[in-house]
């Protein structure tokens, strides 16, 4: 009996196949709207100005996060990681949860009763899991999620790597992440932290008397425990940090505002002087006082530059199919950047095409193992992205860059 050929090479033939479809069908598909799969008036990414503000632990600590965590990050962005309808419909964990906070203006006719819900179950979100049943729930922010284990909105899940094979195998039918990957997801979003813990003023005798043995205050997490706090559903007791960035609230968004929301529970028939207080003290706590960070072309670049080092790294380690499995998210991310663009800047999505092109040599070189020529190609890549910004910048006017700097601005004035 013949001897079978190590598994790389035993697997070329069909993975540079497999990656000349998902280069030529970017290629090709690089200027259709993700949108054109879900239903009119969709919406599942937040616009540039709006991009929830950043708030990573080992940043806010003075460091950056480490290789493994900025893979998370790269997985948690890349709808490939949802499997083949996500990656369709521009669908990833970014964007229901950008930035780890809650997208508040994810919208998805039918399946959606309003911003900020998501009915999972409802065939125009996942046909396979229809259980022809309304009810939709809110999307949670994933701030501090490191510390609020168990996780859903009923606590079923007590780890976030169960809580992501749901999301992912369940929620949006994919196939399971393999676990370096799945490693890398968990990682990332251990880093997420708050934003901002606001710890000005004391908590008032109405929010303790009321709310703090559930919810927890500036200086306490609330506890592990689920409530039917008259909805007829069991349900977690989320922290009330950053409420401001989180609007609808309760599990399923049913209440417009913090008032709204205490008035939901049934067990408090508060007069109005205290529920003036018990809302004031809320709302406090859940402060935001830098709300949104806008995406920038350079920004963007700075993230795709390091993204390239997850694939060079897997490079310097000759793994040619874990860079090939990079490489197919990193090109999603060219993708975004190329949309961004006026289709009448044809120089710069003809520069951003360029990039996409040799990284797709960049894998082929790695998946033949060749790769002294796939690290020499990948440095070449990088410094023609840096080489190829001032011809990027004189078509920012033109591009959603420019529109997301005026909104900014505009906000600021205001």
């Amino acid at each position: 009996m013949s001897r079978p050929l190590p598994r790389p090479l035993f697997l070329l033939p069909a993975l540079i196949a497999g990656l000349s479809v998902i280069v030529t069908a970017f290629m090709a598909g690089a200027q259709e709207d993700p949108l054109k799969w879900l239903p009119p008036g969709s919406r599942i990414e937040a616009t540039l100005s709006e991009y929830p503000a950043r708030a990573v632990i080992s940043e806010q600590q003075g460091g950056r996060p480490g290789h493994l965590a900025r893979l998370g990050e790269l997985v948690f962005r890349s709808p490939l990681t949802l499997g083949r309808d996500a990656a369709r419909r521009g669908l990833s964990c970014d964007a229901c949860h950008t930035n780890g906070a809650a997208n508040t203006a994810f919208m998805i006719p039918g399946a959606s009763d309003r911003p900020g819900n998501i009915d999972l179950t409802h065939r125009a979100f996942h046909f396979r899991e229809d259980d022809g049943i309304d009810n939709p729930v809110n999307i949670p922010s994933l701030r501090g999620v490191r510390w609020t284990a168990p996780y859903g909105h009923d606590g079923r899940f007590p780890t976030l790597r169960a809580f992501s094979h749901n999301v992912i195998t369940r929620e949006f039918g994919g196939p399971p992440l393999e676990n370096w990957l799945m490693d890398a997801l968990v990682a990332w979003q251990m880093e997420f932290g708050f934003t901002d813990r606001n710890r000005s003023r004391p908590t008032g005798d109405a929010y303790r008397a009321h709310c703090m043995s559930c919810h927890g205050d500036s200086t306490a997490l609330p506890g592990a425990g689920i409530h039917d706090i008259g909805t007829g559903r069991l349900v977690q007791a989320p922290p009330l940090f950053g409420l401001a960035e989180s609007a609808p609230y309760l599990h399923d968004g049913s209440a417009a505002t913090v008032r709204d929301a205490v008035r939901a529970h049934d067990d408090l028939d508060l007069p109005d002087g205290i529920l003036a207080a018990v809302v004031r003290d809320a709302e406090q706590l859940g402060t935001v006082t830098r709300r949104f960070d806008p995406e920038t072309l350079t920004g963007d670049l700075r993230r795709l530059d390091g993204f390239l080092d997850l694939v060079n790294q897997q490079l310097l380690d000759e793994d040619g199919l874990k860079a090939d499995r990079i490489g197919d998210m990193v090109a999603m991310e060219i993708g975004h950047i190329y949309r961004r663009f006026d289709p009448e800047a044809e120089e710069a999505r003809a520069l951003v095409r360029q990039w996409a092109k040799t990284l797709a040599e960049v894998m082929r070189t790695g998946l033949a193992q060749e790769y002294p020529a796939a690290r020499e190609r990948l440095a070449a890549l990088k410094d023609k992205i840096k080489s190829d910004l001032p011809r990027l910048q004189s078509h920012e006017q033109t591009s959603l860059y420019a529109s997301a700097a005026a909104d900014t601005e505009k906000g600021k004035d205001q």
